[in-house]
Order: structure tokens, then C-alpha cells, then sequence
């Protein structure tokens, strides 16, 4: 028997279906009265934008007070600037930051102990109250006070459930590239990069992870049939696969590429790589695919410091520009004119010259492609222009040689640059009454010295039978990164997430006992380049000459 309350009910929702015989007309709806509700898409949006940014909704800056009274605001203020883009937390000596990412918040903080079966409970689970209060007054989950440093908002409870809903979504599930078994990595090979080349990095990468995989400790057994109170340490373990990505034809053509590659197999990291052309395609395509690109061999890298996956050793043929000003610049002759000469069909050349065309007294020529090697009307042309100032070749030898006939001649200036890169070792050329003259941009180690600082690549690689001396710098950039992604990877233990893996990059790339070809490395939260220098060099006098340093390693 249906109830009387249930039959009025029943009756009312007939009603409601049934259509009337004359409908009232539908009553004017006031847009503004009850605007519609963000979308789950934009909350989230604007909530990163106040943890990455320190941008509010109403597109004002973040401000906070530290220690109680003093107002900061800018990157002091930003919670990235210290829990970081994973949201995992970092450390600085003695001061640990916690991680807020995803639902750590909400679940009780515990130290690890070996008292079995739990770990003690540091602090409880924060709730949604205890949260705000958290972030408004300074007062944790025991109610006790957070440290001083860490900033006090004054954010309404709408700004606080955006942030929050933000970092729900933040290290949840572990980036593609990473299953049960395997960590899969690319190397690439962008354009027509010569057959030897190819071979000593690609050599390289695989005998690497060969050794890597050889499991003298039986560590894929361990990770499936670790006991529980060992299953932090021995699970995070992954059998590492490495591809070969290989783009050809016009750089145009290669996102198109990349992203066929990393749909039949995503990969969680790009390590090393070499390109003959511009590495601007691959470091568009890993930004926006959120695909740490690790320590490429390029001379063309992106300079853009705000992009958060790309890492490069180096500023390549910008640093050799930006190191003619800084030198310049310390020996008090930066109101010299200058005068550089590039040709118009050399990439590398041409961004050396860019990062010091707009300089106060830089004059550029072109040397036009189609017209062979520069001859003497047109050097004479350059040596009048730079009579009284200092003259930068970014050319070859084959090009540069061709001035020593006419510098001899005629005088000229009495300093010229030239790019290690772009002209080479070689300098048996260069006539000895010209040697005081010319000065050598170097951003590596310098020859002399090389052979000791790749001492550790060299030997491995000597012992595995792959050492290719021609390709010394390919192959010890590549060793330089499959050592530090390793490295990284021991620390994040088991939490596979790209942004935390660039943070543990970050982080200890300082400490690591090998540099490459370079003498100095460094990376700080945000930097993107770690070797910063160079030397500027000279010929030593005598019958064999060789480079050396007349500056310290110097930083533009």
C-alpha cells in the first residue's frame, strides 16, 4: 500500500511533468544575481597561480608577515618559493620544509622508526579548520606554533579552498614513464648529426643502463618480495629502458615527431642528446609535455630562464658573447668600439653575436653566404672600422685564416676574440707575430687540463670499449647526466614525480664529484644552466703553442 504522504508526493511530480494547457511565460532570469560557479578547471587554475605565482584571483600580489610583524611579499611570500613546484618540501642545512602536496596534509605525519608496527605520529591529520588556521595564524595541526619563518596569510576562507583544491591535484599519481617494473628514458638525436657522433652517445647510453639493469643484487626479487617493514626502501626499484629518439628533416617537422615518439612510449625523462641545428623544437615540446630535458649537448640551447623542465650545462654560444662584454667590461675597455663578424648561414655564430649586438658601441658585419671564404678588400673594410677599438671573430678556421695575410699588412686592432668552438683546436695557422693579438673565448676546461677532469668518464668508458676520442665532449656529457638522473632517482625514492626529480637535480647537483668538460657547475631552485663561465685564453709562446688562462673562470 503506497503511503498518503508518498501518493501526494507521486501526484506532485505527475503534475510537474505533465505540460499545461497555457504555460505561464518563464520569468526573466538576472545573470547577475546568481553567477555561475567556477568550474572545477578554473578553481584549480587560480589556486595554482596563488601557490606558483603568488597571484590572487583579483590578479593583486600575495602579501604575508614573517616573525609576527614584518610584511613581505614577492617570492618571500610565494609557497612554491619554499614547499616547491611538487609541493614535496625541500630542505637548507638545518631547515626542513614539509610536504603539502596532494593528500599529505590530511593524513598523519610520522617519522620513520624502527619501532614495529608504526612509526610515532609527529603531528595528526589536519582538517580543513586546522588548515586554515594553519595558514592564517601560524598554528599547526597540534596547535602548536609553526616556525616564525613561515609565513602568516591573511587570505579569506574562498582564497584558502582554492589554494587547497589546487594542491590536492599536486604528486598524486606518479608521472608516465614509470610502471610497475620499468623507468623509461629517451635520449635524442636532433638532425643530421655525423654517423660517429651518433654512435659514441648512443653507445654510451645503452652500455650505461646495461650495467645499470645487471642486477648484481637481485633488486628487481627484492622490490617484488621486500618484507613490509622493508618495502620503502627495496619497492622504488625500476629496471631502466632507454630509447633512441631520432629526428630528421626540417626542425619544423620535429614536434610532430616527439610527440608520435612519446605516444607509442611516454618516457619520464630526456637524458643528454645531441642536436646539429637549433634545440628550440625539443625544448618547446618538453615544456609543454611537462618532460624533464636533461643536460642536452647543444650550442643552441633556449634561453629561458621562467621554463622550468629544460636543464642545459650551458649557455653555449650566448655565454661566448656575454664573456667578450664581462671581460671587456674588467679591463676597463668597454667604451672601445667592437666590431664582430659572423656569417649569415651560421646558427651557432649568429646567437653569439645577438647576445652582444645591442651593446653600446657594437658594430656587426655579415658575411653573406654564396660568396666563399671573406678576401682581402672585404678585411680591410673590417680592420678601418676597428682601427681604434677591438675586433670578435665568430668564424672558422678555414675563414679566420684567410685575415692573417692582411693583418700582417696592415696593423689593425690590438686585440681580437676569438670562439674556441667556432675555430677550433688547431692553431698551427696562426702566425707567431700575431699570437699577443688574439685572445681565445673558452667555456670548457681548457685543453691542458682536460684529459685530468675526465679522468672518471674516460676510464669507464675506456673499459667498456667505447671510448671515441673524437666524440670526448658528446660522450662525457652524456656519462655527466646518466650519473646525476641516477643520483637524483636514489633520492626521490620511490616518489616518481617529474617536478620532485628536477627539484632533487636542483638540489644536489652541487655536490656531485663529476662536471664534465666543465670545471664549475652549480644550480640553485629556478637556474636552468649549470656551468656559468669560462676562461678567456692565449697561445703560450714557443714552438708548440698552447692555451692558456689570462683570467680566472669568469661569470658574465
Amino acid at each position: 500500500m503506497i503511503s498518503s504522504i508518498t501518493a501526494a508526493v507521486l501526484l506532485a511530480a505527475a503534475s510537474a511533468m505533465a505540460p499545461a494547457a497555457n504555460p505561464p511565460p518563464a520569468p526573466a532570469v538576472d545573470a547577475t544575481a546568481h553567477p555561475a560557479a567556477p568550474s572545477t578547471e578554473s578553481r584549480i587554475e587560480a589556486g595554482r597561480r596563488m601557490y606558483l605565482e603568488g597571484v590572487l584571483p583579483s590578479g593583486e600580489m600575495i602579501t604575508a608577515r614573517v616573525r609576527n610583524d614584518v610584511t613581505v611579499g614577492g617570492d618571500f611570500a610565494i609557497c612554491g618559493t619554499c614547499h616547491r613546484r611538487s609541493g614535496l618540501g625541500s630542505s637548507e642545512g638545518s631547515q626542513v620544509i614539509p610536504a603539502i602536496a596532494g593528500d599529505r596534509l590530511f593524513n598523519p605525519l610520522r617519522l620513520p622508526t624502527r619501532n614495529l608496527p608504526l612509526a610515532p605520529q609527529q603531528r595528526p591529520a589536519y582538517n580543513m579548520e586546522t588548515l586554515k588556521r594553519a595558514i592564517r595564524s601560524g598554528v599547526d595541526a597540534n596547535g602548536e606554533l609553526l616556525d616564525p619563518l613561515m609565513p602568516r596569510y591573511a587570505l579569506d576562507d574562498d582564497q584558502i579552498e582554492l589554494l587547497i583544491d589546487y594542491l590536492k591535484t599536486v604528486s598524486v599519481e606518479i608521472s608516465p614513464g614509470v610502471d610497475e617494473r620499468d623507468i623509461h628514458f629517451a635520449t635524442i638525436i636532433a638532425g643530421p648529426v655525423a654517423p660517429e657522433i651518433r654512435k659514441a652517445l648512443v653507445d654510451v647510453m645503452q652500455v650505461y643502463v646495461e650495467q645499470k639493469n645487471s642486477e648484481t643484487r637481485h633488486e628487481s626479487k627484492r622490490a617484488q618480495d621486500a618484507p613490509w617493514h622493508k618495502e620503502w626502501l627495496f619497492s622504488p626499484y625500476r629496471k631502466w629502458v632507454m630509447h633512441v629518439w631520432e629526428l630528421t628533416g626540417a626542425p619544423e617537422t620535429w614536434p610532430a615527431q616527439l610527440e608520435r615518439y612519446y605516444r607509442q612510449q611516454p618516457v619520464f625523462a630526456v637524458l643528454s642528446g645531441v642536436a646539429n641545428g637549433p634545440w628550440q623544437p625539443v625544448h618547446r615540446f618538453c615544456e609543454q609535455t611537462e618532460l624533464p630535458c636533461l643536460f642536452p649537448t647543444t650550442d643552441l640551447p633556449v634561453i629561458a630562464e621562467q621554463d622550468f623542465y629544460p636543464i642545459y650545462l650551458s649557455k653555449g654560444m650566448a655565454l661566448e658573447g656575454q664573456l667578450v662584454n664581462r671581460h671587456r667590461l674588467d679591463d676597463g675597455q668597454v667604451n672601445r668600439p667592437l666590431v664582430q663578424v659572423y656569417r649569415a648561414d651560421d646558427q651557432r655564430a649568429k646567437a653569439a653575436a645577438e647576445a652582444i649586438r645591442q651593446e653600446r658601441g657594437v658594430r656587426t658585419v655579415v658575411w653573406h653566404p654564396g660568396e666563399g671564404q671573406p678576401g682581402t678588400e672585404f678585411w680591410r673594410q673590417v680592420l678601418d672600422e676597428a682601427e681604434d677599438g677591438h675586433l670578435t671573430l665568430w668564424l672558422s678556421q678555414a675563414d679566420v685564416d684567410t685575415l692573417w695575410p692582411v693583418l700582417e699588412q696592415n696593423g689593425g686592432p690590438d686585440r681580437i676574440y676569438l670562439s674556441s668552438s667556432l675555430y677550433g683546436d688547431n692553431t698551427d695557422g696562426v702566425p707567431p707575430s700575431l699570437r699577443d693579438r688574439l685572445l681565445f673565448i673558452h667555456t670548457n676546461e681548457l685543453p691542458s687540463r682536460l684529459s685530468r677532469l675526465l679522468l672518471r668518464s674516460t676510464g669507464w668508458l675506456r673499459v667498456k670499449g667505447i671510448y671515441a676520442p673524437e666524440a670526448r665532449q658528446v660522450q662525457a656529457n652524456a656519462y655527466f647526466a646518466l650519473k646525476v638522473a641516477g643520483d637524483a632517482l636514489t633520492h626521490i625514492r620511490g616518489y616518481f614525480f617529474r617536478d620532485y626529480f628536477i627539484e632533487r637535480i636542483e638540489h644536489t647537483v652541487d655536490s656531485v664529484p663529476y662536471t664534465s668538460v666543465y670545471p664549475r657547475i652549480s644550480l640553485a631552485p629556478g637556474q636552468r644552466f649549470a656551468a656559468k663561465g669560462g676562461y678567456i685564453a692565449k697561445l703560450s709562446p714557443g714552438p708548440n703553442p698552447a692555451l692558456v688562462a689570462v683570467t680566472e673562470w669568469i661569470t658574465p
